[in-house]
């Protein structure tokens, strides 16, 4: 925390330990206030700590002021070892998406078809908060009870969490029963901040101020919780309707309850609507939080309660979406990187920029032809987007901006790690694209062994990307069948390699002869072969010997009778089994007993989302191994790509574009991981 000046010499006058335990809480709860609701701090960090070390003494001495009150006791209970879930007395709905001037007077006429011809009506008009969505109740002017969104029926139990947000006032004025509903958050320099502290841990930064406030609120130790700059932002009343006529009225008295809110709504007839969205998409950038659009609601309560609801919206409200936020800056370089399939991509380096809260100085390019069709040189001014506000990516190009010294480039004609042969314009599904013909390369090998080693593979853990560079550059690795001849003598002469360590390694990689056929299966990267498909086709075959023991056709008879297995994936299998390479390939791992039989499939179970299918992509919180067991648990099919029939793709953190196309292709419906969290009715423990 930072503050700016210095307080607290005139309150030393008083002499009643509960006195002035009661002077040092106001003024410790005025400061956070100050701070992470005004965001207008007046006392220094020494300061602050200094009534902070007061007040705990006072309570160590006088153990009866220690209420649950106390600022001291914002932090209290021990993690939870699961997640409870809870029922919200009113359901929480989300809101509909409207995405131009057109769709916003469709939610117009249907908001003045829904009244009485003469009724005037006005709109609030405010920022669309970007984080999680959460629920507190007051009782008795003290905080009781707070939970996550969830389905909008069953939520999760987040109160000792809720406590630990120091914006969050653990008292108000007000001693009737409220309910409020806001947004978890962080601030986009609070995320650097904690990202920076977090890598030079070596850990993982954030991607985003969203994804790291979702994931926060909802863990299960409150002490780790309040380490987290997460903050709440207050936008609705629940209870509203019978304490004031209007949401307007509603926030200002939330307002004068020193509770936080985004305090930029404005009041308006709907001719001024669109104006007012204009101008918070025109100031969003110089917001401290992140947010996505704006929310139009019907001011006056009497009118929300004649609109009602659907079973999924209010008829009273909508949200309309901005446009990915685009920014210009200037493309210094391609390098082209060389996949586990010997795949060529290139990729642009720009001069960092920010975009959508976040630093960007990289950006795909995916392939030649796009690169084409954008007609894009090194050294251009290019604009850059996220796809789905994830991905970075160059959407056009400034050709205004030239002066005669920008480059073309060209794809390489041979790889520019091996040397070898690149074979343009191969088709790879939709794509065209450009690949090594080497299977030699090292760096297809080192992408290769670095795949197989991964979690959802065969789960070698202490095989990292150094060390693999390392094995094949001096030769010990050829192929992810070497690993398997590996001793920890051979190691220990490695770079940063202890015997120790070598031990480790090793131990590692004889743990994983163990993993089944679908984990095997799925690391050899089987074109067109993921996760699930994987599985499915381990389930179909039982072992590896087993299948290398099939004919051709015997082997595209039971592919093709896999759900969800058609005739591109068909040939696909059945080409990597015909290729004497991998044959070859796959005796060795038989011959060193590589991978157990695959366990034959159970019975879908029936559950809320049987009949709907999911493809799972991208980053998440959890192993995407979990997420699929979540979804098979509640009776849902899994793809590992998108099809004609897939209901939802799941979107984390890092999602590819073609998924993207090919669910706005389809017409899938795309969603986050916390719309999964309450597509499963909540969070899975």
């Amino acid at each position: 925390m930072r503050f700016v000046a210095n307080f607290g010499a005139k309150l030393r006058t008083m002499t009643s330990p509960a006195e002035r335990h009661a002077e040092l809480s106001r003024a410790i709860e005025a400061h956070d206030y100050r701070y992470y609701v005004l965001d207008d701090p007046n006392v220094s960090d020494q300061g602050y700590d200094a009534l902070m070390r007061e007040l705990r003494a006072i309570e160590q001495d006088h153990p009866a002021l220690a209420t649950a009150a106390s600022p001291t006791r914002r932090v209290g209970g021990e993690a939870r070892s699961v997640a409870v879930k809870v029922k919200h007395e009113t359901k929480m709905l989300s809101l509909d998406n409207t995405y131009s001037e057109t769709e916003l007077g469709e939610f117009f006429t249907r908001v003045t078809g829904g009244l009485s011809a003469t009724e005037s009506v006005t709109y609030v008009v405010e920022p669309k908060l970007d984080g999680a969505s959460i629920e507190v109740t007051y009782d008795g002017g003290a905080l009781v009870a707070a939970s996550t969104r969830g389905d909008g029926e069953l939520g999760e139990d987040i109160t000792e969490n809720a406590r630990t947000l120091r914006g969050v006032p653990l008292g108000i004025a007000h001693q009737g029963r409220i309910t409020l509903r806001g947004e978890v958050l962080i601030f986009r320099r609070d995320l650097e901040t904690m990202n920076a502290a977090r890598e030079s841990e070596g850990l993982e930064p954030f991607a985003n101020p969203r994804n790291a406030a979702a994931g926060s609120v909802r863990m299960l130790d409150p002490r780790e919780v309040e380490r987290r700059p997460l903050r709440a932002i207050f936008y609705q009343l629940v209870e509203g309707p019978g304490l004031h006529a209007s949401h307007a009225e509603s926030l200002a008295w939330m307002e004068a309850q020193r509770l936080p809110t985004h305090r930029k709504q404005v009041v308006v007839e709907a001719a001024a609507v669109l104006p007012a969205i204009q101008e918070i998409d025109a100031a969003r950038s110089a917001y401290p939080y992140e947010t996505d659009g704006a929310v139009i609601k019907v001011n006056a309560y009497r009118q929300q309660g004649i609109l009602g609801e659907t079973s999924k919206f209010p008829r009273w409200a909508t949200a309309f979406k901005f446009a990915p936020e685009r920014a210009l800056t200037v493309l210094r370089a391609i390098e082209v990187g060389v996949g586990r399939t010997g795949a060529i991509t290139p990729v642009a380096h720009l001069d960092p920029v920010e975009l959508a809260g976040t630093t960007v100085s990289r950006a795909s390019l995916h392939n030649a032809e796009q690169i084409e069709r954008l007609g894009v040189r090194i050294g251009d001014h290019v604009y850059v987007e996220k796809a789905g506000e994830i991905i970075p990516q160059i959407v056009g190009v400034d050709a205004s901006r030239r002066t005669g010294e920008e480059r073309v480039f060209c794809m390489p004609v041979a790889c520019p790690a091996c040397g070898g042969p690149v074979a343009s314009k191969q088709q790879d599904g939709d794509l065209v694209i450009s690949r090594c013909t080497n299977r030699q390369c090292p760096a297809q090998v080192k992408a290769q062994v670095h795949y197989f080693a991964r979690r959802f593979a065969m789960d070698i853990a202490d095989l990292g990307e150094s060390l693999v560079v390392q094995l094949v550059d001096r030769g010990l690795v050829r192929d992810v069948a070497d690993l398997y001849a590996l001793t920890a003598h051979a190691l220990a002469g490695l770079e940063r390699m202890g015997d120790k360590s070598a031990r480790n390694v090793t131990a590692s990689i004889a743990r994983s002869r163990a993993r089944t056929l679908g984990g095997l299966l799925c690391g050899l990267g089987i074109p067109q072969i993921g996760q699930v498909a994987a599985r499915q086709l381990a389930e179909a075959g039982r072992s590896l010997e087993a299948m290398l023991g099939w004919s051709d056709a015997e082997l595209r008879e039971r592919v093709a009778a896999i759900r969800g297995f058609g005739p591109s994936m068909v040939d696909s299998v059945s080409l990597y089994f015909a290729d004497e390479a991998q044959r070859a390939l796959l005796g060795k791992l038989v011959a060193l007993g590589v991978g157990a039989p695959q366990p034959a499939p159970e019975a879908p179970p029936e559950g809320p989302l049987t009949g709907k299918s999911f493809c799972v992509t991208g980053v998440l919180s959890k192993k995407r191994e979990d997420v699929h067991a979540d979804l098979r648990a509640q009776g849902a099919t899994v793809h590992d790509a998108v099809k004609k029939d897939t209901t939802y793709l799941v979107a984390g953190e890092k999602t590819g574009k073609s998924k993207l196309d090919q669910a706005k292709k389809f017409g899938t419906v795309v969603v986050d991981e916390a719309q999964l969290v309450a597509l499963l009715g909540g969070p899975q423990s």
